[in-house]
């Protein structure tokens, strides 16, 4: 029953994250005016803003002015459902859920406005960083360690300046923006030290594979620009939920 509830609660932190992807970037309230079809603007009553539900049951439609309505919607809010029901699941009810709740949901929103606008918003990579010092202490990922989480931080913000630093001299161009670094440095107030360097190298990894896929499949050329913040949204959650200090941990103690 449980199970459910997180994932209903999800997808219903997955519809803002909607709101807040198409109103932040432009210095629109997230919270006047209220939901409207941004073609017949005209408000979407409450049973057509069911997350999930609603899409289906409309058709991907405006129920006035037939519209189509974008697929990323039922997308963003399903992801924020099934990482609810995965955080539950892994970690039950205790702190560190709710501080992979909070992280996920950033990151979802973070991940969409870069793959849009190219841009990673400083009010939410700061407010990150800042949640991510001040939950330290009850966060076992950094070992509850407020210095561990400091380090993180430094390291992943000073670590990738220096790379998207090098990169743009070598190849005489910006190779990686500072929203990017700074997502780094928030991810690191997390993971700690040692789990943040991992992160950026799945983010590599990860994000070198999609890369080479779009060029292979011909969607991208090798000069196209290709979005980062996605891939080292996508490695925070993947450290974080793995916990990889406990695995290190078991193996050094059978």
């Amino acid at each position: 029953m449980l199970e459910l509830f997180f994932f209903i609660l999800g997808t219903f932190f997955g519809s803002f994250s909607n709101v807040v992807i198409r109103r932040l970037p432009y210095g629109n309230s997230i919270v006047r005016p209220a939901s409207h079809c941004p073609k017949c603007l005209i408000p979407i009553k409450w049973i057509d803003n069911l997350p999930v539900i609603s899409f289906l049951f409309l058709g991907g439609k405006c129920r006035n002015c037939k519209t189509k309505i974008s697929f990323e919607y039922p997308v963003v809010e399903l992801l924020a459902g099934l990482l609810f029901l995965f955080g539950y699941l892994n970690f039950g009810i205790q702190c560190n859920l709710i501080i992979f709740l909070i992280l996920s949901v950033v990151l979802i929103i973070i991940s969409f406005i870069d793959m849009h606008l190219r841009i990673i918003p400083d009010i939410l990579t700061i407010s990150l960083l800042i949640f991510g010092l001040a939950s330290s202490f009850f966060n076992p990922v950094v070992s509850f360690s407020f210095l561990n989480s400091l380090k993180g931080t430094l390291f992943g913000g000073v670590f990738l300046y220096l790379v998207a630093f090098l990169g743009s001299k070598i190849y005489r161009k910006e190779v990686m923006g500072g929203g990017d670094v700074k997502l780094l440095a928030a991810g690191g107030s997390f993971l700690g030290l040692s789990n943040i360097f991992l992160a950026l190298l799945i983010a590599c990894f990860i994000g070198g594979l999609t890369g080479l896929f779009l060029i292979l499949i011909g969607k991208k050329k090798k000069s196209d620009f290709i979005p980062f913040g996605p891939f080292i949204a996508i490695s925070i959650v993947m450290v974080f939920f793995i916990r990889p200090q406990n695995v290190f941990l078991l193996a050094s103690h059978p």
